[in-house]
Formats: C-alpha cells, structure tokens, sequence
C-alpha cells in the first residue's frame, strides 16, 4: 500500500501534468468523483478505470500488481 508521501508525490504529479490543482484531485480522490481526472482519456478506458477505483478490492489489487509498482516507481522518480 502506498504511504502518504506517495501519495502526496503521485498528487503532485497529476497536478503538474494536467495543469490541475492538487486541491481538485484530492477533493475528486476523496469523494470517489475521477470523471474531471478521467476526461482526458478514451471514454471506455475511463469508464472501466472508474469503475475498478470505485471497487477498494480491484483497486487494490491492480495497485499491488507488478505493472502497476513499476509504473508507479518509473512517475516517482
């Protein structure tokens, strides 16, 4: 699981590349709400990424994948 300075760091990052306030994004992880964060992509990809965050388990476990750490690894430097 990741620890809160991940987080914060992924956060950041989302905030940088989107061009997004950081504020806006935890407010839309906190409340479950990815559409604005999603809007960017394919509109299947995101419907399908939205629904496996609403789902702790599948989140979990794709977050926990190895292809989903080494993403994580390569954004956080």
């Amino acid at each position: 699981m990741a620890d809160k300075e991940q987080i914060a760091k992924l956060i950041r990052m989302l905030s940088e590349r989107m061009g997004t306030p950081e504020s806006e994004i935890q407010n839309a992880v906190a409340n479950s709400n990815y559409s604005k964060l999603l809007g960017r992509m394919d509109p299947a990809q995101a419907k399908k990424l939205e629904e496996m965050l609403g789902d702790e388990k599948a989140a979990q476990q794709f977050l926990n994948s190895p292809q989903a750490k080494a993403v994580i690894k390569r954004l956080m430097g």
